[in-house]
């Protein structure tokens, strides 16, 4: 029965992915036709994004990229929609901002790098326009999950997937995750495969090569996760090992389950709290977590880092905050690609013209 009902939702949704396939590939047809206009910038515009719905880690390495560009004493400014903010119009990122008012990945990256130009505003064009009048040390604009968004053209596109679900063998919304055409990867100057395990062998690299059919004139990069140590949610202090051998997870992001697993490698997990990406925790969900916290009183809570952000805002009490830690992190290069990706991306930002034609 199960099976049946299976099959019947599954027919009943290939004619939705048609047409969304359909609406789709209509948008793009009107952009490279050039009915619909693209605004081009002098400055160096990168844009870190991907082609399904969620969950491949842009964020960390938006925050890996800003790092590089700094390091090497380029102003950079992020620009992010700020997804599911509670705000309309343009918005400066600040330290004291909340993520109901610019959103929690934006936040989280302010955080990061609090002296960073960091902005929140759906219209790219609009928003790239604002930081470049009002900010003329900025030397290159980092777009982030801008991929789709074809209004704003960047001289260097990086679009992520992860290993376990290479959009190449995804399908289209709602039968799949892409929110976008497969076909559409071409646009993209760098394929990164995100999320990978550290033990990849080289001919691994070449099967996932060879099953996102990378083009000559793309560089393809493989990258994993590197945790670093927890931090405590009400001191912002960072510890090696948490003073406690079980712990309460909690993650309201995309794909929880490797932050799952990667707490059960050190601690005992007492009990998992999901919810859906991007929740912002209401008293009810605080109440949730308070009954966890008094079912395991000898455990901590531990959550992401994007999570953070929106439970800052909750309203939770003094007790149970200082019982929180959250986890950060951060981007680590395998295949020894790394030396490969700094010279690609600063090749570009320095000498300012699209990467494609450097070959």
């Amino acid at each position: 029965m199960k099976k049946l009902f299976h099959l019947l939702f599954t027919l009943f949704k290939l004619p939705l992915t048609g047409l969304f396939w359909l609406a789709v590939s209509l948008r793009h047809a009107l952009y490279e036709h050039k009915i619909l206009k693209q605004h081009e910038f002098k400055i160096p515009v990168v844009c870190v994004g991907n082609i399904t719905v969620g969950g491949t880690g842009k964020t960390p390495h938006v925050q890996m990229l800003l790092h590089l560009l700094e390091k090497e004493g380029l102003k950079a400014a992020v620009l992010s929609r700020g997804y599911r903010r509670r705000s309309k119009g343009f918005f400066y990122v600040e330290k004291s901002s909340t993520a109901g008012e610019v959103g929690d990945e934006p936040l989280q990256i302010k955080r990061r790098f609090p002296e960073a130009t960091v902005a929140v505003c759906k219209d790219r064009a609009l928003g790239i326009k604002k930081i470049i009048a009002d900010n003329p040390e900025v030397k290159v604009v980092i777009l982030d999950d801008a991929f789709q968004h074809r209004r704003v053209k960047a001289g260097l596109s990086i679009v992520l997937t992860t290993y376990d679900n290479l959009a190449t063998k995804d399908y289209m919304l709602p039968l799949g995750r892409l929110r976008d055409s497969v076909s559409q990867l071409a646009r993209a100057e760098m394929l990164v495969v995100t999320k990978c395990p550290h033990n990849l062998k080289p001919i691994d690299f070449n099967v996932l090569e060879k099953n996102l059919k990378v083009k000559p004139y793309q560089h393809l990069y493989f990258t994993t996760y590197a945790y670093g140590s927890m931090v405590h949610l009400a001191t912002g202090e960072s510890v090696a090992t948490l003073d406690a051998k079980s712990v309460v997870a909690l993650a309201g992001i995309a794909n929880p389950q490797p932050f799952f697993d990667l707490l059960s490698k050190r601690y005992t997990v007492a009990q998992t709290l999901c919810f859906p990406d991007h929740h912002y925790f209401s008293a009810r969900d605080v109440k949730l977590l308070e009954q966890a916290m008094r079912q395991h009183p000898d455990s901590l809570l531990v959550t992401t880092e994007k999570d953070a952000m929106r439970l800052k805002d909750a309203n939770v009490s003094h007790e149970l905050r200082s019982k929180i830690y959250y986890q950060p992190v951060d981007v680590q290069f395998l295949n020894n690609g790394q030396q490969s990706f700094i010279q690609k991306t600063l090749s570009y930002v320095r000498e300012n013209k699209r990467i494609g034609h450097l070959y």
